[in-house]
């Protein structure tokens, strides 16, 4: 009996973790996301990047503006939007979706833009919006604006690394001095205990003398 609740309880433990959600979200900042399988995820402001823990389906959901670098794989990446889904094998490429518009455009490789009846297939350079209510995916040329927000994310990321390089510089060298304190109240000290060494040395000499 007390077997069978164990086993029941690894398996819904099992369950739960499989079916975990991670979830990030951003306000007035941007986030940069390592996804399981190597593909990496940049988030503008106000967005929402969600998927499965366990990530075996590769699939995410998202809501605001997203980059994606897709890790190659024979296995499709999916990512879902308010309006439709974009699907790939390995490409870089940026979605915007919303509940009246979902837009994607490509930076690399190619996708395959998807909402309900409708699908466009993408290649470089190329980019597909629709618009709730729409009979059809409107295609055109890249317009490439993910890329002014993702120099701005560079820069603020860059602006951190220095940031917190200078913060670790600074409690180094804090440490450095913290240890040479250190070191000389040891000297110090030993040389007190040497001193003492010698007084006794002479204290017993006279005794034995």
């Amino acid at each position: 009996m007390k077997f069978n609740y164990l086993f029941s309880l690894l398996i819904f433990s099992v369950l739960i973790s499989a079916c975990s959600k991670e979830r990030v979200i951003t306000q007035d900042n941007y986030e940069v996301v390592d996804l399981p399988d190597g593909s990496i995820v940049f988030l503008n402001h106000y967005s929402e990047l969600e998927y499965i823990e366990a990530f075996n389906q590769r699939r995410v959901a998202i809501s605001g503006e997203c980059y994606f670098s897709v890790e190659a794989s024979d296995k499709s990446f999916t990512v879902t939007g308010e309006l439709g889904e974009v699907e790939v094998l390995g490409t870089e490429f940026s979605v915007k979706s919303d509940i009246e518009d979902m837009k994607v455009e490509v930076e690399s490789g190619s996708v395959q833009f998807t909402v309900e009846d409708h699908s466009e297939k993408l290649s470089k350079g190329e980019m597909a919006s629709y618009q709730k209510g729409d009979n059809s995916i409107k295609t055109g040329k890249a317009s490439n604006g993910f890329k002014k927000w993702m120099a701005k994310l560079r820069i603020e990321f860059k602006r951190l690394d220095k940031k917190l390089n200078d913060e670790a510089k600074g409690i180094e060298e804090e440490l450095n001095e913290k240890a040479k304190e250190i070191e000389k109240e040891a000297n110090k000290i030993g040389k007190e205990l040497e001193d003492v060494g010698d007084q006794i040395g002479k204290s017993i000499k006279k005794i034995t003398d």
